[in-house]
């Protein structure tokens, strides 16, 4: 308990979280006590409420109590809060024992162990476990401070890294239902699940604005409807999941067929490309590219709806992609050679109006040739040169990253898929803004909405300290870190390579897959690399050392030099 500069009796926590306060009272009758939870200090140590529009909205996150005389423990109902700290201001005395921080989330079971030798490493990781258990509650949200809203977007890019910590198929399985119930008669999906309040008036006015006259989805939010159930299929192995949701993925692939084929753009594309790029009508794009966001928000030339020039055509081809999977895997043959011949169109229509002859993207932006790599859509004779753009990118940005919602989930994967498993190492272990280490060097004890969250006088700006999205990176640190990654779903085929940088010397990690725990422990001991391997029943695995040798093992425990 510290007095501000402005004399505010201030309460730190330690840690974001989401919850509520535990208050021991035993004040006079009548006595009003104002509790203001709030997640940051401004740069002179005194209260900020740090809600986007909170000064022309009034929004606080405040408890009022007022006493009846006798002690009591107060707790509040019906309601919780996303902070660190809080602002007491009471005309008693209080002391620093009568406040207990209450954490709150779903009772999601702990999957995973993450360990490593690296300790600013091991803090993003748990920011990111303490991210996902204040926003996996009830539904899956943004943020606990501001919305608290089911935004698909968000989910769509952190399901796996979901996973990969806690068992949330029943979490999810919920919240797919509620999407299917919220799916339009077009097969829209709308960005928020459950679609209620606020929400439906943003969707109005976006047809509005946009000149649609049906409800519109928009690329990276609504794919959720694919690429969640798909991802859990993936980890789990969940067939169940994919059959319970086929129609209503089906309904927003066709969707988005019919929103580009009845839509032309604003690239001025031949009719027979144009008509299989997704790239008309309301769309975040890419969201909080570092470089092109201020205080908070995307507010300069290259808004939002501009980098949806690349992400909603390739999103797009994603769930056509993802829906003809589906459907070979369920046996609905007629769809599957329709999807796939859908999705090999929007491919060919991608590398034709999207890709110039020099391998440059729209927009010339780092995420643009994160995707057309990772999501393997560059023609042969073009790899080579958008390898070489997104190099030129990251180190004109002086090997930091610059992408956003959309695009980070697989920057790190694209640099390895060219060969650059050094510089995506350089970018994961940045300190510079922005990067993920820069969060953990200003002692967030979260992932934030936004990388650049503090001004360079360290004011803080209008951004959510505890959203989850680009957590994501866990699910590339499991795999290449501790070595971790599945050959077929649900860990059936297990692979176990570790491919450590020189940051490291010993890493440990435990998943608890259908089929048991898997776990890895290696370390560095004078120049000699050591493994430690458990493999669970049922399972095979292929076991990949850093110098190439391979073994292949049953269940069991293994030791490797």
């Amino acid at each position: 308990m510290t007095v501000s500069l402005k004399g505010e009796t201030i309460i730190d926590f330690g840690q974001n979280l989401a919850g509520v306060l535990r208050v021991k009272a035993k004040l006079p009758a009548g006595t009003k006590m104002v509790l203001d939870h709030f997640e940051t200090l401004d740069q002179y140590g005194n209260y900020f409420n740090n809600i986007f529009m909170s000064e022309k909205t009034g929004h606080k996150q405040s408890d009022i109590y007022i006493s009846n005389g006798k002690f009591t423990e107060y707790i509040p109902h019906f309601t919780y809060h996303g902070f660190r700290y809080v602002r007491v201001t009471c005309d008693q005395p209080v002391s620093p024992e009568d406040f207990t921080a209450i954490v709150l989330s779903s009772d999601n079971e702990d999957l995973g162990t993450f360990e490593t030798s690296n300790e600013d490493i091991n803090r993003l990781y748990e920011n990111t476990r303490w991210s996902q258990r204040s926003n996996l509650f009830s539904i899956p949200t943004d943020c606990p401070q501001r919305e608290k809203g089911g935004w698909t977007g968000d989910i769509q890019i952190y399901a796996r890294t979901a996973m990969l910590n806690e068992n949330v198929t029943p979490f999810l399985t919920r919240w797919l239902r509620n999407m299917t119930c919220s799916q339009q008669k077009n097969g829209a999906i709308p960005n928020v699940i459950p679609l209620t309040g606020i929400y439906e008036l943003l969707e109005k006015l976006n047809r509005i604005v946009y000149r649609n006259f049906e409800p519109v989805g928009e690329a990276g939010w609504g794919d959720a409807a694919c690429i969640v159930p798909w991802s859990m299929y993936q980890l789990t192995g969940n067939i169940r999941i994919l059959r319970e949701q086929y129609d209503t993925m089906k309904k927003w692939c066709d969707y988005i067929i019919n929103t580009a084929k009845k839509r032309r753009g604003k690239m001025k594309h031949p009719k027979e490309i144009d008509q299989y790029l997704w790239n008309t009508g309301h769309q975040y794009g890419e969201w909080l590219i570092p470089s092109q966001t201020v205080d908070g928000a995307d507010q300069s030339a290259a808004k939002p709806v501009n980098t949806s020039a690349y992400c909603a055509p390739i999103f797009g081809w994603n769930s056509c992609r993802i829906m003809a999977d589906t459907a070979a895997l369920l046996g609905h043959t007629s769809d599957e050679l329709y999807y796939d011949d859908i999705a090999s169109r929007m491919k060919s229509a991608i590398q034709k109006g999207l890709i110039d002859d020099d391998g440059k993207m729209p927009l010339d932006f780092m995420g643009s040739y994160v995707l057309a790599i990772a999501f393997d859509l560059a023609p042969e004779r073009k790899k080579e040169s958008i390898a070489g753009h997104l190099i030129r990118k990251i180190e004109e940005n002086g090997d930091c990253l610059d992408t956003g919602f959309l695009t980070t989930p697989y920057l790190l994967d694209a640099l390895c898929k060219i060969g650059r498993m050094d510089k995506a190492y350089k970018v994961l272990l940045q300190t510079k803004c922005p990067s993920w280490l820069y969060e953990v060097n200003q002692g967030a004890t979260t992932i934030w909405e936004n990388y650049i969250s503090y001004k360079e006088d360290g004011s803080p700006v209008m951004t959510s300290l505890n959203h989850y999205a680009f957590g994501c990176v866990d699910d590339w640190m499991f795999r290449k870190i501790s070595g971790i990654d599945m050959a077929a779903p649900g860990f059936k085929k297990i692979v176990i390579a570790p491919e450590p940088d020189n940051a490291f010397t010993s890493a440990k990690r435990t998943y608890m897959s259908e089929y048991g725990e898997i776990a890895v422990g290696w370390s560095m001991d004078k120049g000699k690399f050591k493994l430690k391997v458990k493999i669970p029943c049922n399972t095979t695995a292929v076991v990949k050392m850093p110098d190439g040798r391979l073994y292949k093992v049953g269940s069991g425990m293994y030791q490797f030099e």
